[in-house]
C-alpha cells in the first residue's frame, strides 16, 4: 500500500516536459472529467485531487506522448461505450478527435453515442472522408438519411395537420353558435287541454265545429224594404183570401 501511494504522490515533473492524466477505471467522477488532459508538469494538479470521492486515489500522470495519449484516450472511449456510460464516452472521443481528426475509428464510434441525426450523419461522412470503401460507414449512413426524410415529413405533416385544426378553430369561432340537441333546453310538459287541442281531429268534429261557427255568426240586420215587402205580401194575400170567400158566399 506505501509503494502504491508512493507512486500516487510521485512529482509531476519527473515524468518529462508534459504530463497526461491517467484516471484509473473505478475513479470518481472527478477524477474521470481529468482524464487525458495534459499540464505542464509545475502547473499540474497535485494527487490525490481536492474532492476524490475514492481513497486511496491511484489515478497518476504519464509522459505526454501524442501517439500513446490518442490509443489510451481512444481504448477508454470504446469501454465507456460498451459500458453504456455514453457522456464520459462522448468526452473521451472528442478528446481523440481533438487530438487526431483522420482517426476513422474514433469518428464510428462516436457515431453510435452522438446525441443527434445530423451528428451522427457527420461522423459517418467523416468517416468515408477518410476511407471512403468503408461499407459499414456507408450502410449506417444511408440508415440515417432515411431517418431524417421519414422525421423532417413527420414534422411537415405534424406541421399542416396544426394550421388545418387552426383553421377549423377560426371558422368555428367566426360562425354564429349552432345549438345542438345535447345543448337545447328540456321541452315542458303540456297541459292535457294543450294535448286534446294538438291532437288530429276527425271528420265528424270537423263538421260539428263548422256548424257551430255558422250558428255563432251574427246575422246581417233586416232592413226597412224588406219589412215593406212582407207587409204587402200579407194584405195581398189577404185580400186574395177575402174575395175567394165572397165568391163562395155568392154562389150559395
Amino acid at each position: 500500500m506505501a509503494e502504491n501511494v508512493q507512486e500516487m504522490l510521485v512529482n509531476p515533473a519527473e515524468q518529462g516536459p508534459k504530463v497526461l492524466f491517467v484516471a484509473h477505471p473505478d475513479a470518481c467522477r472527478a477524477c474521470r472529467t481529468m482524464q487525458g488532459r495534459i499540464f505542464d508538469p509545475l502547473t499540474a494538479p497535485a494527487l490525490p485531487l481536492e474532492g476524490c470521492l475514492t481513497p486511496p486515489c491511484r489515478c497518476r500522470y504519464e509522459g505526454y506522448d501524442p501517439r500513446s495519449v490518442v490509443s489510451r484516450l481512444l481504448n477508454a472511449g470504446v469501454d465507456a461505450v460498451k459500458e453504456e456510460r455514453l457522456e464520459e464516452a462522448r468526452e473521451l472521443l472528442y478528446q481523440v478527435i481533438d487530438l487526431d481528426d483522420r482517426n476513422e475509428k474514433a469518428w464510428l464510434w462516436l457515431s453510435g453515442v452522438a446525441t443527434g441525426i445530423d451528428e451522427r450523419i457527420v461522423c459517418l461522412e467523416s468517416v468515408l472522408a477518410i476511407s471512403p470503401h468503408h461499407e459499414l460507414a456507408r450502410q449506417g449512413l444511408r440508415h440515417l438519411q432515411t431517418q431524417r426524410r421519414q422525421l423532417a415529413a413527420g414534422q411537415r405533416a405534424a406541421r399542416k395537420i396544426k394550421e388545418a385544426r387552426e383553421a377549423i378553430n377560426h371558422l368555428k369561432a367566426s360562425q354564429p353558435k349552432v345549438m345542438t340537441l345535447r345543448e337545447a333546453p328540456p321541452t315542458p310538459p303540456r297541459a292535457p287541454s294543450e294535448i286534446r287541442a294538438s291532437s288530429p281531429t276527425t271528420r265528424s268534429q270537423l263538421v260539428t265545429e263548422s256548424t257551430r261557427r255558422e250558428e255563432e255568426r251574427p246575422q246581417p240586420p233586416i232592413g226597412f224594404p224588406m219589412v215593406f215587402l212582407c207587409v204587402l205580401l200579407s194584405v195581398l194575400l189577404l185580400i186574395l183570401i177575402l174575395a175567394a170567400l165572397l165568391r163562395l158566399s155568392g154562389t150559395f
